[in-house]
């Protein structure tokens, strides 16, 4: 069996359809980091549910917890949010107790975000739920190859 053959054979295995190639696909590295995606974001998802949290969700609370008093545009711009979007998204994140929404003392027209007590406690479950979901990614992929494909992608900056 040839070496592209027998890596068929095991993404087979893996929950493709047995028979159907790929073409050009299985030279496109973006093909495969979106599948890691969906795998990933799937995967975190179910270790957040049970706090009623997703990963955009969790993005948004651990970036606060890390830029207190940080305004929402700013907290948007990183996370790579549209602005009408994460204008629901803080709402819901109000709604269920976790942020405080401030005016901003350097500009009253932005809104400076904090977490509540029970933002903190929850992000602190959070990130016993993705560190959990950070090992099983990391098995999956093998330690090595978790810590490269870390370090790779860490570099890579959007326009």
């Amino acid at each position: 069996m040839s070496k592209s053959a027998s890596a068929r054979a095991q993404r087979d295995g893996a929950g493709r359809d047995a028979g159907i190639g790929l073409g050009e696909l299985e030279s496109h590295l973006g093909y495969f980091v979106r599948r890691l995606q969906h795998w990933i974001f799937r995967d975190v998802n179910a270790a957040l549910a049970s706090l009623e949290l997703d990963v955009i969700l969790y993005s948004i609370l651990e970036t606060i917890a890390a830029n207190p008093g940080a305004t929402q545009i700013a907290i948007a711009g990183a996370l790579g949010i549209e602005r009408a979007r994460m204008v629901g998204l803080l709402d819901d994140l109000q709604q269920a107790g976790l942020i405080v929404r401030e005016r901003s003392e350097q500009d009253r027209r932005a809104h400076a975000l904090g977490l509540t007590p029970r933002g903190r406690m929850i992000l602190k479950k959070a990130n016993l739920a993705v560190a959990a979901h950070e090992k099983r990614v990391a098995r999956r992929l093998g330690a090595d190859n978790y810590r490269r494909a870390l370090s790779a992608l860490s570099q890579f900056e959007t326009d």
